[in-house]
């Protein structure tokens, strides 16, 4: 796969993000949203310190953006971008293709949650058709770091284990 330096501007832009997630004690993602090749927004997870599960980066931005999306798509079919620091999960992938995301990029896999190769043969033909350019890869040893040392400071089984699928990815590279 081939990114542009306009790429790695926005995924860095979206792992600043995710750095700022990490030191408020959130799961470290970051996203960027880009309409038409500008800058729209940008934000970060906030499971933790908003205690609510809901406040994944990718969904709160979507929301947050929905009615510029929803018009600049209406005006004239404009391509929506979405940086995210991590493969998104099938939340905020279902949003993404209700707002009609062109092009989805981010950085680390997820062994965990990502929902980015669901087989879109076998969902119904609206979201087939609506699915998005999906590339994976831009900067994620950055993201995986961020990740790692979030991982580490926890302590539960749970997390343990989210732990080890990661390491066991990162050895798979």
């Amino acid at each position: 796969m081939c990114f542009s330096e306009k790429d790695i501007e926005f995924m860095n832009l979206a792992l600043d993000e995710a750095n700022l997630a990490l030191e408020n004690g959130d799961y470290p993602v970051g996203s960027v949203l880009i309409i038409d090749g500008v800058f729209i927004g940008k934000t970060r997870n906030s499971l933790n310190s908003k205690k609510d599960w809901n406040s994944h980066a990718e969904a709160s931005l979507i929301q947050s953006c929905s009615s510029i999306i929803k018009d600049k798509i209406k005006s004239n079919k404009s391509k929506v971008e979405l940086f995210t620091t991590l493969e998104p999960c099938l939340m905020c992938l279902g949003s993404s293709i209700l707002h009609r995301v062109s092009r989805i990029v981010f950085a680390c896999p997820d062994p965990h949650g990502g929902a980015t190769n669901l087989d879109k043969k076998s969902l119904p033909e609206w979201y087939s058709r609506k699915w998005p350019i999906i590339e994976g890869g831009l900067l994620r040893s950055h993201s995986y770091d961020l990740i790692i040392k979030f991982l580490q400071k926890q302590d539960t089984k749970g997390w343990n284990k989210i732990l080890t699928m990661y390491e066991k990815m990162h050895q798979e590279w």
